[in-house]
């Protein structure tokens, strides 16, 4: 199974976070067979066109009005069905590979629905032309976000035929079994029907009405015969920008770094490498990192492998050539070929007392844990450019037996 890292927009506000969750990516699952056999067998008895929704409620899909709607569904499709979305602009909002914008609401006549524009591709894209992973169906009457409406019954229809505005929590559990969450408050319970991560449907039936109301349901998967884009085979102006440096400086945080003989100013691409000899092994000429996306690769020189996180830094795919190299790490019990200076001089062996003087003199925060000492200039760059230290407590405990370095921030960002 390919695991994805997704980040988020939220329509309007255009706020981006990045949660902890992976969600997968997996083909869509398409109706069984049996439902599809009696939509086939009732359809002309059925003018509502229920039966082609079948029972089974991991389908996620609902009949509004008549309209076919299931996640994920292409957003033209959507639109060719008549919705359209109340801010046009929201459309136009660049969404990044591996990333959904949420809040996007559509109307049709008196009706509106919230979606999840979800982008599976490997370039950036408009919210349009992105994949509807998401959607969200408010009949309370209550305006919430900008979504609540008053449904009839009839209007909203669910696999098992279960009914917005007359489903209540037994009809539910009597279509769909035992929810694999449920949460009660004062004013509704929450029944959540869970697949996967980012696959699930949750029902909200309000107190008040004894009925179901609300509906929420997403799939974050890739569609049969999804098209994710395709590569350029142009080399982005970050990549061309990087200029080599020429000498190490005094300073051990500057992001200058000699690894293997060869002086690199992290983050560097990936061709920089290359210019200096490393080969990448064991990839397909096809092979790239999304937009915004992280691989792996291994690289050998001097009959030397190591292992590389790269990680493209443009919104489209890139090859993996034009990726950056953000981190740099070696210790005692590699080869010692494999060796690394830090600004100042600053290699293996190198004493806990005069990192932290040095550290001291700069202003710069020093950390210790145990075997390990993290250096960084301030609490603002603590995840971006730091040094990490290890000590090995069974030789030298007092003399650093391993070093990482990370830079993450080009120069002229």
């Amino acid at each position: 199974m390919k695991k994805k890292y997704f980040v988020w927009l939220l329509a309007g506000c255009m706020a981006v976070t990045a949660p902890n969750a992976v969600l997968a990516a997996e083909n869509v699952e398409e109706a069984s067979a049996e439902a599809e056999a009696a939509s086939a067998d009732t359809a002309s008895s059925d003018p509502a066109g229920t039966a082609e929704l079948g029972d089974d409620i991991y389908s996620f899909q609902l009949l509004f009005d008549g309209d076919l709607l299931k996640a994920p569904m292409s957003g033209t499709d959507l639109i060719s069905m008549g919705w359209e979305a109340e801010n046009p602009e929201d459309l136009d909002t660049m969404v990044q590979s591996n990333s959904y914008m949420t809040g996007v609401s559509f109307i049709k006549g008196n009706y509106k629905i919230s979606a999840d524009m979800l982008n599976l591709g490997i370039n950036e894209a408009p919210a349009g032309e992105c994949l509807v992973g998401g959607i969200e169906v408010d009949g309370s009457g209550a305006v919430y976000e900008n979504i609540g409406q008053k449904i009839e019954p009839g209007v909203v229809m669910l696999p098992g035929n279960i009914e917005v505005g007359t489903a209540t929590i037994e009809d539910i559990k009597a279509a769909y079994g035992e929810p694999s969450n449920m949460y009660e408050d004062d004013t509704y319970t929450k029944l959540t029907y869970e697949k996967d991560i980012y696959e699930d449907i949750t029902l909200t039936v309000y107190k008040e009405t004894g009925t179901l109301l609300e509906v929420d349901m997403r799939s974050f998967v890739e569609p049969e015969g999804f098209d994710a884009g395709t590569v350029s085979g142009e080399t982005p102006s970050i990549v061309t920008d990087y200029q080599a440096p020429t000498a190490l400086g005094d300073d051990f945080m500057d992001p200058t770094v000699e690894f293997m003989g060869d002086l690199y100013q992290l983050p560097a691409p990936v061709s920089a490498f290359e210019a200096n000899g490393w080969v990448i092994q064991d990839v397909g000429e096809d092979a790239y990192a999304a937009g915004g996306g992280l691989e792996f690769i291994d690289m050998m020189k001097d009959n030397q492998s190591v292992r590389f996180s790269v990680y493209n830094f443009t919104e489209n795919a890139v090859t993996l050539s034009n990726c950056f190299v953000q981190e740099l790490s070696f210790a005692t019990y590699d080869p010692e070929v494999i060796d690394m200076k830090l600004g100042g001089g600053v290699t293996l062996g190198v004493s806990r007392d005069e990192l932290k003087a040095a550290a001291e003199a700069k202003g710069y925060v020093c950390e210790e844990d145990g075997d390990y000492m993290d250096i960084y200039k301030d609490g603002n760059s603590r995840l971006d450019d730091y040094l990490s230290f290890w000590f090995n407590k069974d030789e030298d405990p007092d003399k650093a037996a391993g070093i990482t370095v990370h830079h993450e921030v080009l120069a002229d960002s």
